[in-house]
C-alpha cells in the first residue's frame, strides 16, 4: 500500500514543533557530543513512535480485523455474496485510474476531513486543510493503483500465500521506505510550515526531517504491514476496493480515538488550572510530534 498517507499523518506532522532539537548535529571531531546527539535523536524518535502507536492501536486493529471479516466473506459467502463483489470488482475495472484518484480521494481526504471538522479536530485554515487532504489522497490513490498492477505483473495475479508475503514486502520494505516515505515526509513539513516557500530551509532541516522520516515509517509498518496483508489476499480488481474500505475505517476510527484524547487532555488541563500554576507544565517531546496524523497508506 502507499501507506505512507494517511492522516497516519500521526507520526509526521508536528515534529516540526519540536524546534528545541533542530540543530544539527554537533560536527565537533569529539565522539561524545555526537554520541549524545544520536542517542536524543532516537529518543525522540522512540517517543513520537510510542505515541503515534498507541493512538493508532485501536484503529488499525479494528481495521484489520474487519478486513479479515471482508476476506471471509468473500471466500466463504459463496453465491450469496459474490455477485456484490464482482460487482463492485466491474466497478473498479471500468473506472480505472479514475476510479481509484476519486474513490481514495473521498475515502481518505474529503470525508475523513469533514468527520474531522465536525469533532473540531481539522487544523485551521480549513478549507486550505481540506483541500490539500483531498488532493493529497487523490494522488496517493492515483500512484496506489499503478503499485497494485505493477506487483499484479511483477508476482503474478494470484492471492496465495507466497504472493500475498512477496507483495506486502515489496510494498512495506521498498515502495514505502525509498520512494513515497521521503515524498510524504517533505510534503508534511512543508504543510505543516503553512506551505511557506520562505521558510523552505526550516522544512528541509535534516533532523527534523530525518525524525519525520523515521517515525512516520515505523508508525506505518505497525499499522499497514497486517492491513496490506488484508488487501492483497483479494483478487486484483478487488484491491482498491478494499484498501478504501479499510482506509475509511481507519480515518474515521482514528478521528474519534483523537476525539477522545483531545477531551481527557482538556480535563486533565482543567484539573490543572484548578491546582493551581504548580502542577501545570509544558508538552513534552513526544506529545508535541504526537500531535500528527495517522500512519501511511497504502
Amino acid at each position: 500500500m502507499t501507506e505512507l498517507a494517511q492522516d497516519d499523518q500521526k507520526a509526521a506532522s508536528e515534529v516540526s514543533e519540536v524546534v528545541v532539537h533542530e540543530e544539527p548535529l554537533n560536527k565537533s571531531t569529539n565522539p561524545e557530543p555526537r554520541a549524545s546527539a544520536i542517542r536524543m535523536f532516537f529518543g525522540d524518535v522512540r517517543a513520537t513512535v510510542g505515541k503515534s502507536l498507541r493512538s493508532n492501536r485501536v484503529p488499525a486493529m479494528t481495521s484489520f480485523l474487519f478486513g479479515v471479516v471482508l476476506i471471509a466473506v468473500y471466500y466463504g459467502g459463496g453465491d450469496a455474496t459474490r455477485p456484490s463483489f464482482e460487482t463492485l470488482a466491474e466497478f473498479r475495472s471500468e473506472g480505472g485510474l479514475l476510479f481509484s484518484t476519486v474513490v481514495t480521494g473521498l475515502s481518505g481526504g474529503l470525508l475523513p476531513s469533514v468527520l474531522q471538522a465536525a469533532l473540531g479536530l481539522l487544523p485551521r485554515p480549513y478549507t486550505v486543510n481540506l483541500v490539500f487532504n483531498v488532493v493529497l489522497w487523490s494522488a496517493l490513490g492515483f500512484a496506489v493503483d499503478r503499485l497494485y498492477l505493477f506487483q499484479a505483473w511483477l508476482f503474478g495475479d494470484g492471492a496465495d500465500p507466497a504472493i500475498v508475503v512477496q507483495k506486502v514486502l515489496f510494498d512495506q520494505f521498498v515502495w514505502n521506505p525509498f520512494i513515497l516515505g521521503p515524498w510524504l515526509a517533505l510534503t508534511f513539513r512543508w504543510r505543516d510550515y503553512r506551505f511557506s516557500l520562505r521558510r523552505w530551509r526550516e522544512v528541509v532541516q535534516l533532523r527534523a526531517l530525518a525524525l519525520a522520516y523515521c517515525s512516520m515509517m515505523i508508525t506505518c509498518w505497525g499499522t499497514w504491514i497486517p492491513g496490506t496483508s488484508v488487501v492483497y489476499s483479494f483478487p486484483t480488481d478487488l484491491q482498491m476496493p478494499a484498501f478504501n474500505i479499510i482506509l475509511l475505517m481507519y480515518s474515521s476510527l482514528l478521528s474519534l480515538v483523537s476525539q477522545g484524547a483531545t477531551r481527557s487532555s482538556s480535563r486533565q488541563l482543567g484539573d490543572a488550572d484548578e491546582a493551581g500554576p504548580s502542577l501545570q507544565k509544558g508538552p513534552t517531546i513526544a506529545e508535541a510530534a504526537a500531535k500528527e496524523e495517522p500512519a501511511l497508506a497504502a
